[in-house]
């Protein structure tokens, strides 16, 4: 037998694969795909998450209506220049009606001393009342940009403003009482009724200007938040 044709030499021969052949046998496209399917737990995780945030973008927030906070603004800030307005007004009509008993040498001792006392703290009051009001109003340009922070400066205006009446309510209290009594004593018919409605009056003021301060004290936490 011939060495070539042995089964030892059959069995050894080696074929190598030409390029061709070599390149379709390295073709990473031919190689079996990774299997993409998740396990339960990474689709169970994926679908609370979807779940979570579906409940998040489902829940309701606050838009600010910029244009709707420039008009609240605006609106605001003329109703304060009204009611200053007011109390300037009454100020100086109560020192004038105090100043022209004065110099009439009035007989009605009580009103003179009231209206004069009172005139002077109403000065103090009207002091402090443009002080916090006139530097709010000249810090508001009335730009959208800054519509929020002219709104927060208004609120701590307003506050200022509204403690300044509940103080206010603690000095009128007494100076009207000592004004009713003393002027009760000139009268024939009991001044029970009067000391009534007085009190209830200032009561009422100081309550409701005390919604007013909670109401805007909450809107200004609000407007800070933003």
């Amino acid at each position: 037998m011939n060495d070539k044709e042995s089964p030892f030499n059959e069995r050894s021969k080696v074929t190598l694969p030409t390029k061709s052949q070599a390149e379709t046998i390295l073709d990473v496209k031919t190689l079996p795909k990774k299997d993409e399917t998740l396990s339960p737990e990474l689709s169970m995780l994926d679908e609370q998450w979807a779940e979570m945030a579906q409940d998040w973008q489902s829940q309701p927030f606050v838009k600010t209506d910029i244009n709707k906070l420039l008009r609240q603004t605006k609106q605001r800030t003329l109703i304060a220049k009204l009611l200053l307005s007011l109390d300037i007004v009454a100020t100086l009509g109560m020192l004038i009606v105090g100043l022209y008993m004065w110099i009439n040498n009035s007989k009605d001792q009580a009103t003179m001393i009231y209206l004069s006392g009172g005139g002077a703290l109403s000065v103090i009051y009207v002091y402090f009342a443009v002080k916090f009001r006139v530097n709010t109003w000249r810090a508001n340009c009335g730009s959208p940009d800054k519509a929020i922070e002219h709104a927060i400066a208004g609120c701590q205006s307003s506050l200022s403003y509204i403690k300044l009446i509940k103080l206010s309510c603690f000095v009128i209290c007494p100076l009207s009482n000592w004004y009713l009594f003393t002027s009760s004593q000139q009268m024939s018919k009991s001044p029970m009724f009067a000391f009534i409605f007085l009190n209830v009056l200032i009561i009422a003021l100081w309550l409701i200007t005390q919604t007013f301060y909670r109401k805007r004290n909450k809107e200004l936490k609000f407007l800070k938040s933003l």
